[in-house]
């Protein structure tokens, strides 16, 4: 049995085909407030009227208390192996059964719902093109700083930008000067790759990124797909198969090459402070290990394999989940022995459209905790 749901509107029609026949099921999605043309409701007790203010507050917290059992992130113990999931049966629907794509939601499901994060395998993504994109990126930023400012655009999210002229999380510092900036240098190109305003980097560089953020769009469908599935279990709703990618309409995503020095004498500077994303979903590619997220109340290493990349829930998916997928916090780690590469995939932080975005998604009953919110609105708040 195959089941097919197609976009259709907010009253969700879905057509359900099993053994070439089809039937049809109308049931509305349950959105917590409203949409264009309905009265807000009113706000309740566990409405949270700015989440701009309650995300670094939650961080914070949750941080804290963290460090509290130990600032030094660990790796899990023997006993435990860290989510590795593998999307094929996804990627390869009409090649996999109705069992496989369900179990793969499960999974999924139990992750964003508890640490917001996992590994995933089955991506379709050939070793090749990491090890090009790899060696294109360790060659632009072992060029002169002289040379890599000039593929500079004088804005943060396009091109290259040096080393500590960033601060992605300004919410969680110690005090120490030298974690007043992020201890990494970025080129950042936005999807799709022909945008006219991305930055052209070397022909090498800009080739491999192109390829990857083309090869992307197929993993991130099928993820939010994936997560629209395990909404719709969870919610208990029927929900459009599409509906997570559809609702961001003409959003691209924005892929960054970032690179972390090994630094003597920097012992004591994170590299990257603790923060959640503040989009939808990030997808990490990453030569090496030093990406740490709090799990389980405390900080722990994520295992970076190769051909393994790495899920991460931002903010809105929170919020648009009114609460259920948990948004992910992560750093990266002040110890390493040799400098580190990784490529974050921002979903829909390239490109940034006007559209208002939608409601949290609710079960029957279910109060919002959240107003309405797009990627655009929550990131340039």
């Amino acid at each position: 049995m195959i089941i097919i749901k197609n976009l259709l509107p907010i009253t969700a029609l879905c057509a359900i085909v099993v053994d070439g026949s089809a039937g049809y099921v109308q049931k509305p999605i349950s959105l917590c407030s409203s949409q264009e043309g309905m009265a807000a409701p009113e706000k309740n007790a566990t409405m949270i009227s700015e989440p701009h203010k309650y995300f670094p507050t939650q961080i914070k917290h949750i941080v804290d208390a963290a460090d509290a059992i130990s600032p030094d992130a660990i790796g899990l113990p023997d006993d435990q192996s860290y989510p590795v999931i593998d999307i094929s049966p996804w990627l390869n629907p009409f090649m996999s059964s109705d069992k496989e794509r369900e179990d793969v939601v499960n999974q999924v499901l139990e992750e964003a719902t508890t640490v917001g994060s996992f590994n995933i395998i089955g991506h379709g993504i050939d070793d090749a093109l990491f090890d090009r994109l790899y060696t294109a990126a360790r060659g632009f930023f072992s060029m002169s700083l002289k040379r890599k400012i000039r593929f500079s655009s004088g804005d943060n999210l396009i091109g290259y930008v040096a080393n500590r002229n960033e601060s992605v999380a300004a919410i969680h510092k110690s005090g120490s000067r030298k974690e007043q900036k992020d201890l990494r240098e970025t080129f950042s190109m936005s999807s799709p790759p022909n945008n006219d305003g991305n930055v052209r980097g070397p022909h090498e560089f800009h080739n491999a990124m192109a390829e990857y953020i083309e090869q992307l769009q197929s993993v991130e469908k099928a993820i939010k797909q994936i997560f629209t599935a395990a909404l719709s279990s969870a919610k208990g709703i029927d929900i459009p198969a599409t509906y997570l990618k559809d609702v961001e309409e003409d959003a691209t995503g924005l892929l960054r090459a970032s690179r972390y020095p090994s630094t003597p004498g920097f012992e004591d500077a994170t590299k990257l402070l603790p923060h959640s994303d503040l989009g939808t979903i990030t997808i990490v590619a990453s030569s090496e290990e030093g990406l740490e997220e709090i799990r389980d109340g405390r900080w722990y290493k994520v295992p970076m394999r190769k051909g393994e990349l790495h899920v991460s829930v931002g903010e809105v998916y929170t919020m648009w989940s009114n609460g259920l997928f948990k948004n992910n916090i992560h750093r990266v780690s002040k110890e390493a022995k040799r400098d580190r590469i990784s490529f974050p995939y921002f979903t829909s932080q390239g490109k940034r459209t006007s559209n208002p975005g939608i409601s949290p998604i609710c079960s029957d009953g279910e109060e919002p905790r959240f107003s309405r919110v797009s990627p655009k609105g929550h990131v340039m708040h």
